[in-house]
């Protein structure tokens, strides 16, 4: 069965014990908003006003680099709310290490009281792929709020969600050294 199927079609693969299928929008799990372009001669180049995001582009590894501002604000994310780029390209994800505004080529998924943030991010990265598929439009591929609301995400116990991003933490530091170590190597070699 595929990441779509598991994570966004369908919720009838089975979990484990203590575990449940829910909409990503289902209360308590997750609100979406979706970003709005603010009025261009509200942008600057300057910090002033909040940070401002507009796709994948502001991306970083965990979070994004500001490189705009916006003085008058159309849709805000909170720090701790995971971004996700809902067109071209459809996927990657970040999160807001502070309050910011967001254009429309991003969504903030906020997580509420029964969903670790890192858990969410975790899972979101996994289906990446497959949201990706998602993307329709004639000039360049997009997904709407209504196709990241249904997403079907599998929800363990909240300690067991904890320890899950923990774990994938501490592989994904294992994997980052080991790509250090690969290209001082691959430097040294070319040296």
């Amino acid at each position: 069965m595929s990441a779509v199927q598991m994570g966004i079609e369908s919720s009838t693969r089975d979990l484990p014990k203590g575990w449940r299928w829910t909409r990503l929008d289902t209360e308590g799990v997750a609100t979406v908003i979706m970003g709005q372009s603010p009025a261009g001669d509200t942008y600057v180049d300057v910090p002033a006003g909040l940070p401002f995001f507009q796709g994948k582009a502001d991306f970083g590894n965990l979070y994004p680099t500001p490189r705009k501002w916006c003085t008058a604000p159309s849709k805000i994310a909170e720090a701790g709310d995971i971004l996700i780029s809902v067109r071209a390209p459809v996927r990657p994800t970040n999160i807001a290490k502070e309050t910011c505004c967001i254009g429309r080529g991003l969504a903030a998924i906020r997580p509420d009281r029964s969903i670790d943030g890192m858990y969410m991010l975790y899972f979101l990265r996994f289906i990446e792929p497959e949201l990706a598929g998602l993307g329709a439009g004639s000039t360049f591929e997009a997904i709407t709020r209504d196709q990241v609301s249904r997403l079907q995400v599998p929800l363990p116990p909240l300690h067991e969600q904890r320890a899950i991003a923990r774990q994938l933490e501490r592989d994904m530091a294992k994997v980052a050294r080991l790509r250090a170590a690969v290209e001082s190597q691959r430097e040294a070699v070319e040296a």
